[in-house]
Formats: structure tokens, sequence, C-alpha cells
């Protein structure tokens, strides 16, 4: 019995906690432990969810502002790159035009300095009327004219064309011989400053011409005396030969005066 009255009891607390537990209070007329619990964890679980979708939502936003960050970065580096090639080829297109201007003012001071030299040379030539031996006294009587006051001068001069006939008539063969560049140092120093000094090379036969020594280099001024082909043409070889040899004798008869 008492054992009966044992387990009676324990079903009693049992129940009565039970009913605390799973019902709800009838006296104070609110809700039970669990229905309660049940609630808070309820709330608990809104909560998170909506600590969830506000975090989501931020993560959004922030993700939203990064790619408007992003665009914005990459529209403004397409500006500045756009930019950059339009300023190139603005740059491009004023070195082109400055290019062209340079090209147009040396094509210009080439050309001014063709018809300079051409008007030179056209000037040079109206100096030699009379060509072959006579032209050869006539410039040496300008010559010597110009040098009244000068003997040395002269005597140097009248030297020089000297040298510079027998050389060629000694070897007509030596092309070297038979090529003066036209502002020689030396050549102008004895010859060619001197009134009827360049004239006398062309009336001795010498023509003016530009000499092309390498590919590619820059053509030079000279006066060529140009050996006619004995083989083909001993005629004019023997005319142009027997002017040399005249005018080594009228420099040569000058030098004794």
């Amino acid at each position: 019995m008492p054992r009966v009255k044992n387990v009676i009891r324990n079903y009693k607390s049992l129940e009565q906690g039970v009913s605390v537990v799973f019902q709800d209070d009838r006296d104070s007329g609110g809700p039970c432990i669990v229905s309660t619990l049940r609630l808070k964890v309820q709330q608990h679980e809104e909560e998170i969810k909506a600590k969830i979708q506000a975090q989501q939502l931020q993560e959004k936003l922030e993700a939203e502002r990064l790619a408007k960050e992003k665009q914005l970065a990459e529209e403004q580096a397409n500006q500045q790159r756009l930019l950059g090639e339009q300023k190139k080829r603005e740059e491009e297109q004023e070195l082109a035009r400055l290019a062209e201007e340079a090209r147009v003012r040396r094509l210009e001071e080439e050309q001014l300095a063709l018809d300079t030299e051409r008007q030179a040379d056209e000037e040079l030539l109206a100096q030699c009327p009379s060509l072959g031996v006579e032209g050869v006294r006539e410039q040496i009587a300008r010559m010597r004219v110009a040098l009244k006051d000068d003997r040395a001068a002269l005597d140097t001069a009248l030297g020089s064309l000297y040298t510079l006939f027998e050389q060629i008539v000694r070897k007509p063969e030596e092309i070297n011989f038979r090529r003066v560049r036209r502002d020689h140092p030396k050549f102008m120093e004895d010859i060619g400053r001197h009134v009827g000094g360049r004239e006398i090379l062309i009336c001795a036969g010498f023509t003016l011409e530009k000499l092309v020594t390498t590919p590619g280099s820059d053509a030079i001024p000279c006066y060529i005396s140009k050996e006619p082909h004995i083989e083909s043409d001993l005629d004019g070889w023997s005319v142009w030969f027997d002017t040399l040899k005249k005018t080594l004798a009228v420099i040569e008869e000058e030098m004794l005066k």
C-alpha cells in the first residue's frame, strides 16, 4: 500500500508538472511554459531571419554600390583612354603637319639652292665669251689685271694651273687628274677665288657637273674634263687633248712674263 500511495503521489506530481508545462494557466490566463518557449523560439527565429534579410539587403546594396563604382571607374578609364587616343591623334597630326612643313621648307630651300647654283653657273659661263686657247688667254689677262698689285697670288694661281694641266697632259687616262671639286679649299685658295680662275677651266673644256662618289651620298659639284673615247672618236679626242696641251703652253708662257 505505501508503494501504491507513493506511485499515486508521483503520478499526481507528474500530472501537475505536465499541466504546468503544457497547459495554459487558467488562473492567470497566460500561456504555458511550452507555449512561451515556442513563442520565444519563433520570435528568435524571426529576429534571426530579419537580421539575415537585413544583412542580405546590406550585402546587395553594397554589391550594387561596388558595381556602380566599378562601372563608373570603367567609364572614367574609357573616357581617359578616348581622351588619350584623341590627344595622340592630335599629336600625330601636329607632327605630320610639322613634318610636311619641314619637307616643303626643305624642298623650297633645295630649290632655292639649285636656282642660286644655276644662276651662278650661268653667270660663270657668261664670263667666258670665248672658248679654247683664246678664251684661256683672255681669262689670264683678266686675272693679271685683278692681281696687278699681288704678284705672289698671280704666280701661285699660274703655278697651280700649270700643275693641274701638266698632270692631265702627262696622264690623260687618269680620271682623278681631270676632276676638280668646285669647293676644294686648295683650289679655291690658289685659283678659284681670283677673277678668271674658274673661267680658265671652262675655256679649256671643263664642264660643270655633279659627281656621286658612292651610292646614297650627296653629289659633289665638280669641274670635269671629259675625255672622248679614243677608239670611237679619235678626232674628238685629238681636239680635246690638243686644247689641253695648248692651254698648258699658254700658262707656261704667262708664267715667264
